[in-house]
C-alpha cells in the first residue's frame, strides 16, 4: 500500500510513487523505473527534478562488475512530507502531565515554554516607555514580528486605542483542536504576557472553529 504524502497533489501521482518506494531505502533509475512502471528516461526526469526540489539526493554506488551505479535516496527535506504523529505526542505527553503533577504545574510550565518560544524567536522586551500609547505600539509590532518568525502569519491593526494582533495559522492547530483550554487558554495567553502585556481580550480562536486567531489590547491601559 502506498504511503500517502501531505503534499502529494503538488507533487503529483509519480513523484509521490517514488518519494513513497525511497522512503524504504536507496534505489536505482532501474529498480524505480520497473516499480513504479514507467520507463528510465521518464524516472530521470523527475529524479531531477526531486533533486532540485531538495528532496532526494544522488550518488554513486559501485556494483559487484562494471562502472558504479547511480542511485537515489531520500532527503531530510523529502522525509518531513510524511505525515507525522507529533500532535498525538505532544496530546499524550500534556494530558500525563497534568495527572501526575496538575494543572497549576502544566500551567507553570506552559508559561515557561512560552517565555522561551519568544526568547528563542528574538524578542526583547527593551522598548522606551513601553506603558506609553506610542512604545505600547512598537513593543508589540516587535512581538508581532517574532511571532511571524516562529510561522504564525500575524498582523497587527492599530484602530483608535485598539491594537488588533490577528494570526492567520496556528503552529499548535492539531494539538489545540482537542486541547483548546490548554494550547489557546494558558500557552497562548502566556505568549502574549511573554510580550510584557498582561490586559488583552482573546476575542477569536482557531480551537472555537474559527479560521484565525484575534487579540485585542487597549492602548488606554495601563500594565
Amino acid at each position: 500500500m502506498e504511503k500517502e504524502l501531505a503534499v502529494s497533489p503538488l507533487l503529483g501521482k509519480v513523484k509521490t510513487s517514488i518519494l513513497s518506494t525511497l522512503e524504504d531505502g536507496e534505489r536505482s533509475v532501474s529498480f524505480l523505473a520497473e516499480s513504479i512502471g514507467i520507463n528510465k528516461t521518464a524516472v530521470k526526469e523527475h529524479m531531477d527534478s526531486l533533486e532540485r526540489m531538495g528532496y532526494v539526493r544522488s550518488f554513486f554506488k559501485k556494483e559487484r562488475a562494471g562502472r558504479p551505479s547511480k542511485y537515489y535516496e531520500i532527503s531530510q527535506s523529502g522525509m518531513e512530507l510524511f505525515p507525522k504523529k507529533y500532535s498525538e505526542l505532544m496530546a499524550t505527553f500534556l494530558e500525563e502531565f497534568t495527572k501526575e503533577y496538575g494543572e497549576m504545574k502544566l500551567n507553570l510550565l506552559l508559561g515557561h515554554v512560552a517565555d522561551r518560544m519568544m526568547e528563542k524567536a528574538g524578542f526583547k522586551d527593551e522598548y522606551e516607555d513601553s506603558n506609553r500609547r506610542e512604545g505600547k505600539i512598537e513593543r508589540l509590532k516587535g512581538f508581532v514580528d517574532a511571532l511571524n518568525r516562529l510561522g504564525y502569519y500575524a498582523r497587527m491593526e492599530v484602530n483608535g486605542e485598539t491594537v488588533r494582533i490577528i494570526r492567520h495559522n496556528c503552529i499548535f492547530y492539531e494539538i489545540a483542536k482537542n486541547n483548546g483550554k490548554i494550547i489557546c487558554d494558558v500557552l497562548g495567553k502566556d505568549m502574549i504576557q511573554a510580550s510584557g502585556e498582561n490586559k488583552f481580550s482573546l476575542v477569536e480562536k482557531f480551537s472555537d472553529g474559527g479560521n484565525k486567531c484575534v487579540v485585542e489590547v487597549d492602548l488606554n491601559q495601563v500594565d
